[in-house]
Parts: structure tokens; C-alpha cells; sequence
């Protein structure tokens, strides 16, 4: 049904599906940032139970997308796409729009291949999250109301 799970190449560019839930984790900042991000999504799903409610309120059953500039000048665009919390699918494409999206995402990150890294590699990811918003290294835009509140929420907390 989903061509980016088949890997099937869509009319606005090639869509690539992490291979999040084949591989193992062996995370290390020499990986590409797609194929860090990819392992990272396994360990999250993995952690899932360690996850702030919060957070699990927050990503739901949402779509997310990642837009990323990446220390070369090129953009990476992924798509988390969340059920429960967890993340069920995670792939990125070639353009700016994911070619996949029905109604677009209800979240949207945008931030530079450093600030990401220094997130990956922080002893709390999260309150790392919220310092790099607060900083303006990330941005993240967030569609609907009950959505908004919990973020704000989760922006009081771990500030």
C-alpha cells in the first residue's frame, strides 16, 4: 500500500525506507546522518517504556516530518511516522514535501546537521531538545491545539 516501505521511486524523487527494524543498532557518529537517525529510531521503539508520557502523548499516532541541513549544504527531509508512539515507518526523500504525505504532518522539525548530532549524543535528548529550541538551533512547528499544549507543557518541564 505505502510505496516508501517497498522502496518504490515516486514522481518527485526517491523515496528511501530506513532499514530501522532489520538492522542493529551499532550507532556511531561516523554513520551518515540518515543511517544514525535510522539506528536511533530503533533504540527509541526499543526504550519505548523509558519514553516520558509526554512525549508519547505528544507523537501519538502523528507525522512528522524532519527537515535537516546537513553539513555538506544538501537537505535531508525524513518522515517519522508515529502509532501509539512508537515509531511504525521512517524514510526520507528528495524533496522538500513528502511525496507520500495525504494531509501533511501535524509536526514539522527543522534544524542543521550539527544541532542534531549534538542532541543523538546528549546524556538527556530531551532536555538537549528543549535548550536547542529555546537557542533557535531548532524549530519545531506544531499543528493543533491539544498538540500545542502538550509541547508547551513538555517545553515548561524540561526547561
Amino acid at each position: 500500500m505505502l510505496s516508501q516501505i517497498t522502496g518504490v521511486a515516486s514522481s518527485a524523487g526517491d523515496i528511501t525506507p530506513a532499514s530501522t527494524f532489520t538492522t542493529s543498532a551499532n550507532s556511531s557518529p561516523g554513520n551518515d546522518l540518515y543511517t544514525e537517525l535510522s539506528a536511533q529510531m530503533k533504540i527509541y521503539n526499543d526504550n519505548i517504556d523509558n519514553v516520558p508520557l509526554l512525549v508519547k502523548r505528544l507523537v501519538g499516532s502523528e507525522e512528522i516530518a524532519g527537515k535537516i541541513e546537513l553539513n555538506d549544504g544538501k537537505m535531508l527531509y525524513v518522515t517519522l511516522r508515529m502509532a501509539g508512539g512508537e515509531v511504525s515507518e521512517f524514510y526520507k526523500y528528495d524533496t522538500p514535501n513528502d511525496p507520500n504525505s495525504k494531509f501533511g504532518p501535524s509536526i514539522t522539525v527543522e534544524s542543521d546537521e550539527t544541532t542534531i548530532r549534538e542532541i543523538l549524543e546528549a546524556d538527556d535528548s530531551l532536555r538537549e531538545s528543549v535548550e536547542k529550541i529555546n537557542d533557535g538551533s531548532l524549530t519545531v512547528d506544531i499543528k493543533g491545539f491539544f498538540r500545542e499544549t502538550v509541547f508547551k507543557l513538555i517545553m515548561q518541564l524540561y526547561s
